[in-house]
């Protein structure tokens, strides 16, 4: 029972956080709050006019597309690799990390999570056309996030996959959240909470509640009432914190922003930038005391790629990902990526649809003997079979370990003499009284794309 405990709880869980929201009042503002281990970034002016492929990160048969409207992007990792935006039109995208993701495979054209926002803000000006063209990529991610979009007419959505399939909800009534859990579920939480909001909790659920709550409270006249309301769910953890702050003005093209090191709050005027093609490419360190573009150059941009990768753990073709970015006109295929990754499919079966599912892969004999975690993870248990794709797995042989925290105490549930239950291995295989198996017993072979059942009991 111990060494499964601690197989499970010493390993890192993908938690992460950011909050959003979009108010639809006398003006629009829409409004987001970027929570990383990092505060570095551009904020870049992309151009009209501009032939592209998505980048070459699953299969051959990647998007293409010619910018109709230009946009203006917060980037970490590089050109064409937005964390979010506003276009010459006056569309917002914006993403936040969602473990629960499951893109839906619409057997077409395919692009990457981040350059599905540039894609995006490359050819569309409202919800309502996002929302027609859906399901006319696929999306093949590294990272698993959602997204939050919104419109100069009042529109905003957040779009979910859920278990597969896209899950549109729009915006009811004057304001939208979004944090980090599918929005209906944060809506249900929000309709059955008996207790005051909590302000001093920042779990994905109450951030969704203190911001939602004010909301209620006021109508957003100006962008520093915008500020304010992220204020009440900013990060300030020792290696997690809110490094950069954004409020869009939809109703008058206007950007302002914030970063943690240089705090004081930056506007940029829609009205003033160049998006014509033969407009050299320019940008902006977020982190300068005032905005003030120049040119963006090939070194700057691959020191963005090449340290995002770093801090990621993510192998890729360096030199191509960073060329592609500068010139994305042509179709180029990562082997790196291609030849390192697959995705594994896991489908839990429990004896009862409740609480949350805790897994982890071990890669090598050796990680697995001191309980050292590739990949961790949680799902919620809504029904008896659950299932999770865990997209860009590094190929090699694996254990997977995992148990049903059914009460939702964060602790295995046991038996009379404390014997542990409601855990499982991959081939199902198990110890005596509930001791983790043999490597040998629950090892898997993951060179390829794979689905496995884990049946927990």
């Amino acid at each position: 029972m111990k060494n499964l405990i601690i197989l499970i709880f010493l390993l890192p869980l993908e938690i992460f956080a950011c909050s959003a929201f979009f108010s639809d009042g006398t003006s629009k503002f829409f409004a987001k709050n970027f929570d990383w281990a990092a505060g570095e970034g551009y904020i870049i002016v992309n151009k009209s006019g501009q032939k592209k492929f998505a980048y070459g990160l699953r299969g051959n048969n990647q998007a293409s597309w010619t910018s109709k409207y230009g946009s203006l992007t917060f980037n970490q990792i590089g050109k064409e690799f937005p964390y979010g935006g506003m276009n010459e039109k006056g569309l917002v995208i914006e993403q936040l990390w969602l473990s629960q993701s499951m893109y839906q495979d619409n057997k077409n054209q395919t692009i990457s999570e981040l350059e599905w926002i540039q894609y995006q803000l490359d050819n569309y000006t409202s919800v309502d056309e996002i929302i027609k063209h859906i399901n006319d990529l696929t999306i093949k991610p590294i990272a698993t996030i959602h997204y939050f979009i919104a419109d100069r007419s009042g529109n905003s959505a957040v779009i979910d996959f859920i278990e597969g399939k896209t899950l549109i909800s729009r915006k009811q009534g004057m304001n939208q959240v979004i944090t980090n859990e599918p929005y209906l579920n944060s809506e249900k939480y929000f309709e059955s909470l008996k207790t005051p909001v909590n302000a001093d909790s920042r779990t994905h659920f109450d951030r969704y509640c203190q911001i939602k709550s004010k909301l209620s409270q006021i109508q957003i006249e100006n962008h520093n009432q915008a500020f304010e309301i992220l204020s009440l769910s900013a990060e300030n953890r020792t290696n997690y914190k809110t490094y950069w702050s954004i409020v869009y003005d939809l109703s008058n093209f206007k950007i302002y922003y914030k970063s943690l090191s240089n705090p004081g709050i930056k506007e940029i005027n829609f009205k003033e930038l160049d998006f014509k093609p033969d407009k050299t490419l320019q940008a902006c360190n977020i982190n300068e005391e005032i905005f003030q573009l120049q040119n963006y150059t090939y070194e700057v941009n691959e020191y963005q790629f090449l340290t995002s990768m770093k801090m990621m753990g993510v192998k890729l073709d360096n030199t191509l990902g960073a060329t592609h970015q500068m010139n994305p006109d042509q179709n180029r295929i990562d082997k790196v990526y291609q030849d390192n990754y697959i995705d594994l499919t896991i489908n839990f079966v429990s004896k009862d649809a409740s609480g949350n599912i805790f897994y982890t892969l071990l890669q090598g004999e050796e990680n697995y003997k001191f309980r050292k975690g590739t990949r961790s993870g949680m799902i919620p248990v809504y029904k008896k079979e659950n299932k999770k794709i865990i997209y860009g797995v590094p190929k090699g042989d694996y254990a997977v370990a995992c148990f049903q925290d059914s009460d939702l105490d964060n602790k295995m549930d046991k038996k009379i003499f404390g014997i542990p239950k409601n855990f499982g291995f991959s081939r199902n295989k198990k110890g005596f009284f509930g001791t983790p198996p043999k490597y040998p017993d629950a090892k898997i072979d993951l060179f390829e794309d794979t689905e496995i059942t884990i049946k927990i009991k």
